[in-house]
């Protein structure tokens, strides 16, 4: 797939949400109001691809076109169907890209953009790590094509509901066929938490209150997003809705399209983070303990109206909290702690970098850099730690970082902890000692 002399390499925007969110609505929008030449992949695990026959279907003509224009005259689109893309039918979604840019290179036009548009229970972040392994491979591919923006559809009036919920995604066809074990909550956080724009969708059924809630919750789960209102007409309590066309068609903006820094969020919403960081390993059962204590959460006060009761749960305020973990009895294995809603699971995240030789670190300096500012000064454990980002509204932080220190090694058992780690030390790090002595 030869690159012609001077060709730019195409943007691929994913398009990623729910079924019923509004993707399919949002996609239509984009290509009967745009000028540009845009390829579409439309994903669906169903056996008969709904979306795509949409995205095909009638649509009001462009001027200057005849009244029988479909959307089909106005992007080629490729469907990918019995299968999410994001998983069992990943090759076939970067062999569906290709055919594009063949279609394409044929005709001697290129593409402006090639939009995405994922399967409702698709992972993001999956196909977000497919590009980059493409890249890190040298797939040719990606010489014609990157991926440039990853865009959200929420919908307004069901996201309590789907953050709140204990279902599986297995057990809600309704967000999409396919559906695995994974809870719904955790794809919901997902879908935002990776994205470059959120667009909060059917904000027409909402107060301005939750409205604005919403946003503000949207935001501190996702400082670095721009958030959108995709409706039309508008209430009059709303602010006109950003451009939707750039939404899709450029890349992230340095402005928000909406207020939320977090000073605003946290003065109108109460709504802030914090970060809990500790040099010391958690006791595994004192952990175990404290996790029955505080999950599952039956309601969460961070979402709703009401204030949180005296001696409740600290966690109750807490809209998300995710980040590293240390335990004891396991001394080369970092954890991953992940908490949304009422969903909450500790998961192996593989060695912690102090574990693992240096001989098998990546090769960029610049890579070891990053890995090195985990490594606490003293060099004795390495890159070992405990760091959880709390999101919530009126957190009571000092509870919770009481609490989480209780479950902590206390000097006595940190000190047999030394012992026993002396039995089993890390690899030397002639490299390490090396860029320190330069610093």
């Amino acid at each position: 797939m030869a690159q012609e002399d001077g060709m730019k390499p195409v943007p691929v925007t994913m398009l990623s949400g729910f079924l019923g969110a509004g993707k399919t609505t949002l996609l239509r929008h984009v290509l009967q109001n745009s000028d540009l030449k845009i390829g579409c992949i439309v994903n669906d695990v169903a056996s008969v691809n709904i979306d795509a026959k949409l995205i095909r279907g009638a649509a009001a003509p462009r001027d200057g076109q005849p009244a029988t224009a479909t959307t089909a005259d106005l992007a080629d689109t490729i469907e990918l169907a019995n299968g999410c893309a994001c998983c069992s039918i990943a090759d076939e979604l970067f062999s569906s890209f290709e055919n594009l840019i063949a279609l394409s290179d044929k005709r001697g036009v290129p593409y402006d953009r090639i939009i995405l548009e994922n399967s409702g229970v698709a992972e993001p972040q999956n196909i977000r790590d497919q590009f980059n392994d493409a890249v890190a491979e040298g797939n040719p591919l990606t010489r014609r094509l990157y991926l440039d923006t990853l865009v959200t559809v929420v919908d307004s009036h069901t996201f309590i509901q789907d953050y709140s919920s204990r279902s599986s995604l297995a057990a809600r066809p309704d967000l999409g066929d396919g559906g695995s074990l994974r809870p719904v909550v955790d794809l919901l956080v997902e879908q935002i938490e990776v994205a470059d724009y959120v667009v909060l969708n059917k904000v027409d059924m909402m107060s301005e209150g939750t409205m604005g809630s919403l946003a503000a919750i949207v935001a501190a789960l996702n400082p670095l997003a721009q958030v959108g209102l995709l409706l039309m007409p508008l209430p009059p309590f709303l602010p006109p809705p950003p451009p939707l066309l750039p939404l899709l068609l450029l890349p992230p903006l340095p402005l928000p399209l909406l207020e939320r820094q977090e000073t605003t969020a946290a003065q109108r919403f109460g709504i802030k983070s914090f970060v809990y960081a500790r040099r010391r390993p958690f006791h595994p059962q004192r952990l175990k303990d404290l996790v029955l204590r505080w999950m599952p959460v039956s309601h969460n006060k961070a979402i709703g109206d009401a204030a949180p009761e005296q001696g409740a749960s600290p966690i109750k305020t807490v809209l998300r909290s995710k980040g590293f973990m240390w335990i004891a009895n396991s001394h080369t294995t970092a954890f991953y702690w992940s908490h949304a809603g009422q969903h909450f699971e500790i998961r192996d995240e593989g060695e912690w970098w102090g574990a693992v030789p240096e001989s098998d670190w990546p090769e960029s300096k610049a890579q070891w850099g990053v890995i090195l500012a985990d490594f606490d000064a003293e060099g004795e454990y390495g890159d070992r730690r405990q760091e959880i980002v709390f999101i919530g509204a009126s957190m009571d932080r000092a509870a919770i970082e009481r609490q989480l220190d209780s479950a902590l090694l206390t000097d006595k058992e940190m000190e047999q902890y030394r012992t026993n780690y002396a039995k089993q030390p890390d690899p030397p790090r002639p490299g390490l000692v090396a860029m320190r002595q330069q610093q």
